[in-house]
């Protein structure tokens, strides 16, 4: 099966949008990223049964080992995330 967006809605996925996010040691902060991120941000969360910190929490293993900004590792993080559980629910 095929699914195709069209290109204005392929512009409003990449518009940018700044969410609060708890941090594993209690602060919160504030994250710029594309429309799409947070999009599997709240598929992850909804239908992958994770919470916001642990989601957090990975990202910031992720940017610790890896040696790569916060910023990337939140979005290559949920990439991956979000991949797999689509992967599990037999949607890709």
């Amino acid at each position: 099966m095929s699914f195709f967006i069209t290109e204005k809605e392929t512009e409003e996925y990449l518009k940018q949008e700044t969410r609060k996010i708890p941090m594993p040691d209690g602060s919160s902060r504030l994250l710029t990223t594309f429309k799409l991120v947070w999009r599997s941000w709240d598929f992850l969360i909804l239908c992958g049964n994770y919470s916001r910190v642990e989601l957090t929490s990975l990202a910031q293993i992720n940017s610790r080992e890896v040696g790569c900004s916060f910023e990337d590792s939140f979005r290559d993080t949920l990439a991956v995330l979000h991949r797999d559980l689509r992967r599990k629910m037999g949607i890709d």
